[in-house]
């Protein structure tokens, strides 16, 4: 069977590793490969900054609640148990799955 040959302008240029204007199955097989990984790279890198913000909000929190009246400290008492318990929750969640990701 003759190779296609791929127009100037196609949506599939590139899928041609090679430069040779054909796209063979291994260049199919190593894009898909190369777009799982850039996927899976955007992913790890938002839910490491959800982790970082989460932290640099919790430190902010605690540092303000110095220059609060201590009534109002107590009003939040509960709520501000509960933002560091969700908190908490999302940076472990975000380090027990790295810890998982990199054991494989």
């Amino acid at each position: 069977m003759a190779a296609k040959k791929l127009q100037v302008k196609s949506k599939y240029n590139e899928y041609d590793l090679d430069g040779d204007g054909i796209v063979s199955d291994a260049e199919i097989e190593n894009a898909k490969a190369m777009k799982e990984t850039e996927t899976q790279l955007r992913k790890q890198l938002a839910q490491l900054r959800m982790a970082r913000y989460t932290l640099i909000a919790m430190g902010a929190f605690t540092f303000a609640m110095f220059f609060v009246d201590v009534e109002r400290v107590k009003a939040l008492a509960d709520i501000s148990n509960l933002f560091y318990l969700s908190g908490a929750g999302i940076v472990g969640a975000y380090m027990g799955t790295t810890a998982w990701m990199n054991k494989k």
